[in-house]
């Protein structure tokens, strides 16, 4: 009998959360039409005075954002702009590749969901999958997937990619940009700030049922891409359609650059467009083309998108 109690009260206690919190998001969803919210000068003065602790809604065209006030960057742009953050790479990525069926969408470091959340709520994509491992960025990213009614369609996972499975990392939390949060290397200190442990997962293993035959991979991970993608040979084998941040700098720091440059070499990608640049021809693709471009980029902080088929 007691044990049916207690059951009863667990059950009801998690039915009155339950129902607070779709009594939060119809709330937020109900603000987030208001006129008064699409006005930039509103959204500057609210960004300009907002404690930094705060939480504000952005309002874009097709999307609601729920974003952290001291996030200067990515947090800011939403706010002000009213557009997902880099949103418009995505969108040019996906005329590039018009002529093929994009279904599922791997986004890997997908911060408060600028890219997976629009990607599937305009329809370029199905669904998607979603990686974030900073707690706070990933709290937001869960929230925003259920502010705009898709968590039917985007999974999300609380973890890092690594070379390996079931690996630890050791996260070092930008105080100035937090979509700039990064595996910290040895006794490397770029942005000294918190410091934060992560369990990390291989690419191989989070793409297992995925179709990769009509997956985008899009990866952002602050120069550890070359250990991401190390972990991956058989994802790579299909040769999904990869855009990833070639930060030569970064890779150099991580160690990663020779991972990078053999997981792409071994997958076979022969073409590229350097999304960066004007005009969306693509070029042959090559080791020694990506160590060109590296020579240009530099080891500081240049960066490009790169597009690889």
């Amino acid at each position: 009998m007691a044990c049916t109690a207690a059951t009863r009260r667990t059950e009801q206690t998690f039915m009155l959360k339950n129902k607070i919190y779709r009594s939060v998001l119809k709330s937020v969803r109900s603000f987030g039409q208001h006129r008064f919210f699409h006005s930039p000068l509103v959204a500057h003065l609210l960004w300009d005075t907002a404690p930094r602790e705060a939480l504000l809604l952005a309002v874009c065209r097709s999307e609601m954002f729920v974003v952290a006030a001291g996030d200067p960057v990515i947090g800011q742009w939403l706010f002000k702009h009213r557009e997902p953050y880099n949103f418009s790479t995505l969108h040019r990525v996906a005329s590039l590749l018009s002529g093929r069926r994009l279904t599922s969408l791997i986004d890997i470091g997908a911060n408060i969901g600028t890219i997976c959340i629009p990607a599937v709520k305009r329809g370029l994509f199905e669904r998607a999958i979603a990686i974030e491992p900073e707690s706070l960025n990933y709290s937001l990213l869960r929230t925003n997937v259920e502010v705009n009614r898709v968590s039917a369609q985007i999974t999300t996972h609380n973890i890092a990619l690594g070379e390996k499975n079931d690996e630890t990392l050791s996260f070092e939390l930008s105080k100035t940009n937090f979509g700039n949060h990064r595996v910290r290397y040895g006794n490397d200190r770029t942005d000294p700030g918190e410091g934060i442990e992560v369990p990390s997962q291989s690419l191989d293993r989070i793409a297992e049922g995925v179709d990769l035959g009509s997956a985008l991979l899009w990866m952002d991970t602050q120069g550890f891409e070359g250990y991401v993608l190390a972990g991956g040979p058989r994802t790579l084998q299909r040769k999904p359609p990869l855009v990833m941040k070639f930060w030569p700098g970064g890779l150099s720091r991580s160690g990663g650059m020779e991972r990078l440059r053999y997981a792409l070499q071994r997958a076979g990608y022969t073409s590229f467009c350097d999304l960066n640049e004007p005009g969306d021809a693509f070029r042959p693709f090559s080791v020694e083309v990506l160590e060109i471009l590296a020579a240009k980029l530099g080891s500081g902080d240049g960066q490009h998108d790169l597009l690889l088929v």
